[in-house]
C-alpha cells in the first residue's frame, strides 16, 4: 500500500479494533435519546449491563460518531456512520490521518478506499477506488482483514458491551450529565491478554503469536475505558488510554495512546453503499502491477 491509503486503512484498523483514543469535546452536541425515560440505577457487574443494553441496541442498530484519537506522534479525526449488523455491518469514514484526509466504506466485508490524485498516479489507473476483500487469504491481508472484520462488528453497541462482558469488569459508576443529557458513567478496566486472545489469537502466524505471548508473560496489563450511557442503554461517548499498555508492551511509540468516540442519531437511517462497479479496482492487483 501506498501514501495516503496506508495511513487511512491503518487508522481504521487501529480505531476499530481497540477503540483507542484521546481528548474531551465538552461542546460538542450529543442527541439525547433517551430523554422519555428514567435513568435507571447503574449496574455493578458487567453480564446485567450487557443483558439491559440489548434491549436498546436491537432498536438502535445506527448511529453517527466523530473521533479523536492520538498514538504517539500520530493523530487520527474524522467522522463514521454507521449501520450495525454483525458481518453484515456497514460504514462510511471521513478520516484525517496526519493531515492527509480521505474517505473509507466497508460493505459487503469489503474495505473501499478513495484514492487521492497523487496515489492514482502512483497506481498508474484511473480507477477512483481501491478494494480491499477483507475475507482474503492473501498472506498480505489477511490477519488485518480478519481483525477488521471482528472489530466493525464490535462497533455494534451490543458487541461493544459484550466485550467488556468478555474482557473487563466494572471498576465503578457514577450519575451524571454529559452535555446536559443523564448518563451512567462507568469506569471500566480491559484485560489486554483477553483481548488479544479474543481479536487476533487465531488468527496470526504461530511464531508471531509466540512472541507477542513472551510480551505478556508475567504481566497483567489493563486497559482503562470510560462508558457514558444514557437511559435507553446506549452508548453516547467512549473513551480509552491505551498509554500505559504500549509502553509495557515495549513499543516503539512514545507519548499518549488514547481515544476518544462520541455517539450520537441513534436508530437514524443510514444508507452506505459501495462505489460504482467501474469506477473501483482491487487495490492489491494494482500496487502489484505498479511494482509496489
Amino acid at each position: 500500500m501506498t501514501g495516503t491509503t496506508v495511513k487511512l486503512v491503518a487508522a481504521a484498523a487501529a480505531l476499530s479494533l481497540l477503540l483507542t483514543g484521546c481528548g474531551t469535546r465538552p461542546d460538542a452536541q450529543v442527541e439525547n435519546k433517551g430523554g422519555e425515560l428514567a435513568l435507571a440505577t447503574p449496574f455493578t457487574d458487567a453480564l446485567g449491563l450487557v443483558e439491559a443494553a440489548k434491549q436498546g441496541t436491537r432498536k438502535s442498530k445506527s448511529s453517527k460518531a466523530t473521533i479523536d484519537a492520538v498514538q504517539g506522534d500520530s493523530k487520527v479525526t474524522g467522522t463514521l456512520l454507521a449501520y450495525y449488523d454483525g458481518v453484515a455491518t456497514k460504514v462510511d469514514a471521513n478520516l484525517t490521518a496526519d493531515g492527509e484526509s480521505g474517505i473509507l466504506r466497508l460493505v459487503d466485508q469489503t474495505l473501499f478506499v478513495k484514492l487521492p490524485p497523487a496515489e492514482k498516479a502512483e497506481l498508474k489507473t484511473d480507477k477512483n477506488w481501491g478494494k480491499i476483500d477483507l475475507n482474503s487469504e492473501d498472506p498480505r491481508t489477511k490477519a488485518m482483514g480478519k481483525a477488521m472484520l471482528k472489530s466493525f462488528e464490535m462497533g455494534d453497541p451490543a458487541k461493544l458491551l459484550e466485550l467488556v462482558e468478555k474482557t473487563g469488569s466494572i471498576i465503578r459508576s457514577e450519575q451524571t450529565q454529559l452535555t446536559g443529557v443523564p448518563v451512567n458513567h462507568y469506569f471500566v478496566e480491559f484485560d489486554a491478554k483477553k483481548q488479544f486472545d479474543l481479536f487476533l489469537g487465531d488468527e496470526i502466524p504461530a511464531d508471531q503469536r509466540a512472541k507477542i505471548e513472551k510480551r505478556f508473560e508475567g504481566k497483567d496489563l489493563r486497559i482503562p475505558a470510560e462508558l457514558w450511557l444514557n437511559a435507553e442503554q446506549l452508548p453516547l461517548k467512549i473513551t480509552m488510554d491505551m498509554t500505559s499498555f504500549m509502553k509495557s508492551m515495549g513499543g516503539r511509540e512514545t507519548g499518549e495512546a488514547k481515544s476518544t468516540y462520541l455517539y450520537s442519531d441513534w436508530g437514524t437511517p443510514v444508507d452506505v453503499t459501495a462505489p460504482p462497479a467501474a469506477e473501483v479496482g482491487d487495490y492489491l492487483e494494482m500496487a502489484k502491477k505498479a511494482g509496489r
